[in-house]
């Protein structure tokens, strides 16, 4: 793997936070530009199942979007790596939000694992999950009723 390679990665990774960040204004799409049209991408977000397709991914997401009129982001890096074709982060994402329909301001934080693709000429997402767990827990906040 050339330098070049690991800076490409590095700046669509950084181009993809910027545009994950524009969900919390209600945009979802600058995100979804950078989601792989293949029908084997997927979404996992906290707000609901997982959703396989582009047309799922997309509807998940502009509905997650639409639960937001303002905001703002930052992202702690646990881990990332990536080879010439695949590469993944691990991360905190932390918002200050403004919910629609709410004039009290609201914090989050999500963990979250971001699998990326080469595809043709440019990384792609092809799976991103999400999860409001970022502290211990015990075992049985995770059982079934």
């Amino acid at each position: 793997m050339s330098p070049t390679d690991s800076d490409d990665f590095d700046e669509f990774v950084e181009t993809y936070r910027q545009a994950s960040a524009a969900i919390v204004t209600g945009d979802s799409r600058p995100v979804l530009e950078l989601f792989s049209e293949r029908d084997d991408v997927t979404l996992a977000n906290p707000l609901g199942p997982p959703r396989r397709g582009r047309a799922e991914v997309e509807k998940a997401t502009s509905a997650a979007a639409a639960n937001f009129t303002g905001g703002s982001g930052w992202f702690e890096e646990v881990s990332s790596y990536h080879t010439a074709d695949l590469g993944y982060t691990v991360e905190l994402e932390h918002f200050d939000v403004q919910l629609a329909g709410s004039e009290k301001p609201a914090s989050t934080t999500l963990r979250v694992t971001t699998v990326f693709r080469r595809e043709t000429d440019s990384w792609k997402v092809v799976h991103r999950h999400a999860d409001p767990i970022t502290t211990a827990r015990a075992v049985e906040t995770i059982l079934d009723a």
